[in-house]
């Protein structure tokens, strides 16, 4: 999965967690489950997204080091 899947969906869960938080004093037990649920995926999109960030960065490192290493030899 590319990078702009978990763009697109931090943005749309974002945009979805912002609209429940305005209304957070007025939700009920049940709205508020749903709340802490959203909240948690939305947290896990953040980190799934910045652990791919990170791997690609790495792997993008490792090739440049491994291209440098071929040429040398």
């Amino acid at each position: 999965m590319g990078n702009k899947f978990f763009i697109y969906q931090i943005l749309g869960v974002g945009v979805i967690w912002a609209g429940m938080a305005f209304f957070f004093k007025e939700m009920d037990e049940m709205s508020k489950i749903i709340f802490y649920v959203v909240t948690s995926w939305l947290l896990f999109l953040i980190v799934v997204f910045v652990k791919k960030l990170y791997r690609d960065q790495q792997a993008k490192k490792n090739g440049k080091q491994n291209q440098t290493n071929d040429e040398g030899q």
